[in-house]
């Protein structure tokens, strides 16, 4: 199949498509799927090779498309005798989220809460990661979406734990300054709350609205 040339003139890398400009004057649309694996990625301006073929709902849409002078995914970890990146680690996040159940099984041990409080963060936190594994899927689909206020929500009333695990591992929301600084604000208050309640501070009846 013929080959053609273009460039890259729109990109929503949230999303995951763009469109593809080519030396015929042709608009073609792209998905991050119909993209080779590269080590960084997708920019608008990017010099691009492609096919043409039809998208799912009939459009014209770029196939096998390759980005000029982009490195192949490992080439260069592999030349310079790097190992090749595995499963992403827990990091800074994983630290948080531990921190933040642990809290909540000590202040129960503690006798300073009710058990139903570090089944609910287990509980919720599930939940959380269901959640954002639903939105990165969307994402690379070009679906529906969760918002961020609802992803926000969900850790916010005790998801932060699995929602700080979920970011980490699905390397979703991660490159967002905005949604990662509301993201470190709700994981230091559950921190400072679940602390001052194993401390004495604090007792429940302080925090949850009266009945």
């Amino acid at each position: 199949m013929a080959r053609h040339n273009g460039e890259l003139v729109q990109w929503n890398d949230e999303r995951g498509f763009g469109f593809i400009a080519g030396d015929d004057g042709r608009r073609s649309f792209v998905h991050i799927s119909d993209i080779g694996r590269i080590a960084t990625r997708p920019r608008a301006g990017d010099r691009v090779s492609f096919t043409l073929g039809r998208g799912i709902d009939g459009r014209p849409a770029a196939k096998e498309v390759k980005i000029a002078g982009a490195n192949p995914l490992n080439v260069e970890a592999r030349r310079r005798g790097a190992p090749t990146p595995t499963a992403p680690s827990i990091g800074g996040r994983g630290v948080a989220a531990g921190s933040i159940v642990a809290l909540g099984l000590a202040d129960y041990l503690l006798g300073r809460v009710p058990v139903w409080l570090p089944i609910a963060y287990l509980v919720l936190g599930a939940v959380s990661i269901a959640v954002y594994w639903f939105d990165k899927r969307a994402a690379e689909a070009d679906r529906w979406r969760v918002t961020e206020k609802s992803l926000h929500l969900i850790d916010a009333i005790g998801g932060i734990a699995g929602g700080l695990v979920a970011q980490q591992l699905l390397r979703h929301k991660t490159s967002k300054q905005g949604f990662v600084a509301v993201t470190v604000l709700i994981a230091i208050m559950h921190l400072a709350v679940l602390a001052s309640l194993g401390l004495g501070w604090w007792t429940l009846a302080d925090i949850l609205p009266s009945g």
